[in-house]
């Protein structure tokens, strides 16, 4: 059984080991991460001190290194479930299962009761491969997509995939069996820009109203993440305010969980 996840979600960025400060979606620009919460870059004093700082103890993991063609395979994960955190990690899943490659590593990964893998648009390679997505679900596993997106514009490796509007792409994870969808802009991570995805998160949800919906990207505060609540996400996706210590623990036990309302007529046509 999965434990309760908190509205906030915090977010560690991995490169080489370390936990580095996103900003702008330019990862060649990616720096170990300084803040005040800790002077260490490595991922499990990073997380027990958001966790000191916040109270969440459900991480959202990108495993940068993966996206250049390293392994998704890491010893942080279990370093990190063993000190008592779920991980939702975004990896590039696909490369290794679409090749076999430590397919049963990845699985029995998967498995583990608080820990959920991310397949992003950025790492798919074809439509075609939403039918792994829908094996993993049909075979228990609870996959969750990301529609990874610059200035409103779907990114992927793949230019099919980049061509399809955002909310087709959506209807495609749906159609897998995908009921968690993640929503981001990567122009507006790291930025304290304020959050930009409001307008996709509503047309969204409009459609698929039991989707559970999460969203980050610029948050500031805890008003930006209450915007993206509000707007119809359940879980906002915080790294650069947490680091800078703009969020604390009533501000996250302060926000307004979002309320799923009935299934709309357009949703039920989509399905």
């Amino acid at each position: 059984m999965r434990r309760y996840v908190s509205p906030v979600i915090p977010v560690l960025d991995l490169m080489i080991g370390q936990v580095v400060w996103a900003k702008g979606g330019h990862r060649g620009c990616y720096a170990p991460v300084h803040s005040p919460l800790t002077h260490s870059a490595r991922p499990v004093d990073v997380a027990k001190a958001i966790f000191n700082q916040t109270g969440c103890d459900c991480l959202y993991l990108a495993n940068i290194d993966s996206f250049a063609g390293a392994t998704p395979i890491s010893s942080v994960y279990q370093e990190l479930v063993e000190a008592g955190f779920s991980l939702w990690i975004d990896a590039d899943w696909m490369g290794s299962l679409h090749c076999d490659k430590r397919t049963d590593q990845i699985l029995t990964l998967a498995q583990q009761p608080n820990v959920r893998l991310i397949f992003s648009s950025e790492t798919m390679s074809s439509l075609d491969e939403f039918s792994i997505i829908s094996g993993l679900a049909q075979s228990g596993v609870e996959p969750i997509f990301s529609l990874d997106m610059r200035k409103g514009k779907v990114i992927s490796k793949s230019d099919q995939l980049s061509s399809v509007q955002p909310l087709d792409l959506v209807a495609k994870a749906w159609q897998a069996g995908v009921r968690d969808i993640i929503l981001l802009d990567l122009e507006s991570v790291g930025t304290f820009d304020g959050v930009s995805t409001e307008s996709v998160i509503r047309e969204v949800h409009e459609r698929f109203p039991e989707a559970k919906l999460i969203s980050g990207g610029g948050v500031r505060e805890q008003a930006d993440a209450q915007q993206l609540l509000t707007a119809g996400c359940q879980h906002v996706l915080v790294a650069s305010a947490i680091f800078d210590c703009r969020f604390t623990p009533d501000d996250v036990a302060n926000l307004t969980p979002f309320r799923p309302c009935a299934m709309t007529a357009s949703a039920m046509k989509a399905k």
